[in-house]
C-alpha cells in the first residue's frame, strides 16, 4: 500500500497530501515525530538521507522531496495536475518553482521567526524576518497578478502548481501576514480550501498546528 511519511504542521508534506487526495489515492498516513528523534533513526535515513519529511513509499520503491512525489503521484495516475504536454508542463514547472523559490522561502523565513522560534527555543532573527517580509511584499503581488488572469496558477486548469501554493499559505494567518491586499489569491485560496482533497488533510492549518503543539 501506498504510505506518505510527514508531519500535519508540514507545508512540504501537505504538498503531497493534497496531492494523493486530489488524484484519489489511497494511503497510509505515518506521522514522523521529528521533535522526538524519529527523523534520525537509522532506519528513517536509510530512506531520507537528511532525515526530514516527507517521503513516499510505493510497495517499496521509495522517494523524498515533494516536488519529485507530487510529480510521480500525478504521473501514476495519468492526472491533469501535471500535463503531458511539454508547453504545459513547463509552464507548471515554472510557476512551481517561482512559488518554491520566492515564496515559499520568504514565509519559511516569516514563519520561523515569529512562530517555531519559540518552539524549538531559539532566538529570533529580525534581520531574516524583514528580508521574509520584504520578499513577500515584492513576489505575492506577481502571484495576485497571475491569478488575475488565470482560474488557478499556472492556467485555467488546476495544476500542481496550485498545490504547492496552496500549502505554502496555510501558515499565513498563524504568521500574521496580511493577505487582505491580494484578492486574486483570497478568491482563489478560499475556493479550494472548500475542496475534499484539502479537507481531508485538515479543516484549518491554526487548529492543526495548535493540535501537534499541545502538552500530552
Amino acid at each position: 500500500m501506498l504510505k506518505i511519511y510527514g508531519l500535519d504542521v508540514s507545508t512540504w508534506s501537505n504538498r503531497v497530501r493534497f496531492t494523493a487526495n486530489f488524484v484519489g489515492l489511497k494511503y497510509e498516513y505515518i506521522q514522523v515525530n521529528l521533535a522526538a528523534g524519529e527523523g534520525q533513526t537509522d532506519a528513517y535515513l536509510a530512506v531520507h538521507p537528511a532525515g526530514k519529511v516527507p517521503v513516499l513509499d510505493d510497495d517499496g520503491f521509495q522517494i523524498f522531496e515533494s516536488g519529485a512525489i507530487t510529480k510521480y503521484l500525478a504521473d501514476k495516475t495519468s492526472s491533469g495536475l501535471y500535463p503531458t504536454d511539454i508547453k504545459k508542463r513547463a509552464i507548471v514547472d515554472q510557476w512551481s518553482e517561482f512559488v518554491s523559490q520566492h515564496v515559499a522561502k520568504a514565509l519559511e523565513r516569516v514563519f520561523f521567526n515569529r512562530i517555531i522560534h519559540q518552539v524549538v527555543d531559539t532566538e529570533k532573527d529580525e534581520r531574516s524576518l524583514q528580508d521574509g517580509l520584504a520578499f513577500l511584499n515584492r513576489f505575492l503581488p506577481i502571484v495576485d497578478a497571475q491569478l488575475g488572469k488565470n482560474r488557478h496558477l499556472a492556467s485555467e486548469e488546476i495544476s500542481l502548481a496550485d498545490m504547492v501554493l496552496l500549502a505554502w499559505l496555510d501558515p499565513a494567518e498563524l504568521s500574521e501576514i496580511d493577505l487582505s491586499p491580494y484578492q486574486n489569491i483570497g478568491h482563489w485560496r478560499n475556493r479550494l480550501k472548500q475542496e475534499d482533497f484539502y479537507t481531508a488533510c485538515h479543516k484549518d492549518y491554526i487548529e492543526a498546528f495548535q493540535a501537534m503543539s499541545a502538552p500530552t
